[in-house]
């Protein structure tokens, strides 16, 4: 199944990649439908990757993966209320 939507790109853009899909010998769709699967792919192996390298960590050192694990959620968790600050404060 194909979804259809509608972007906008400003002119400029809009020819460069009418340009870049006609010397791939496809449309502006087709060039941007692989752009977006090409992306799905690297986004899909760096995430395999990064569950591989967990795993290899979880098994060289237990114990002290849940300790690095746990301190990445407290950072994570802090980051997240320092931002939140941040941005009440702008508003």
């Amino acid at each position: 199944m194909t979804q259809k939507f509608s972007i906008s790109l400003p002119d400029d853009l809009y020819e460069e990649v009418k340009v870049m899909a006609e010397q791939s010998g496809t449309t502006v769709s087709g060039f941007l439908a692989d752009l977006a699967q090409q992306r799905a792919d690297a986004d899909r192996a760096s995430r395999e990757r990064l569950a591989r390298l967990i795993a290899k960590d979880r098994a060289v050192d237990p114990e002290g993966y849940d300790q690095r694990k746990d301190d990445i959620r407290r950072r994570m968790h802090a980051a997240q209320q320092a931002a939140a600050a941040k941005k009440a404060d702008v508003a």
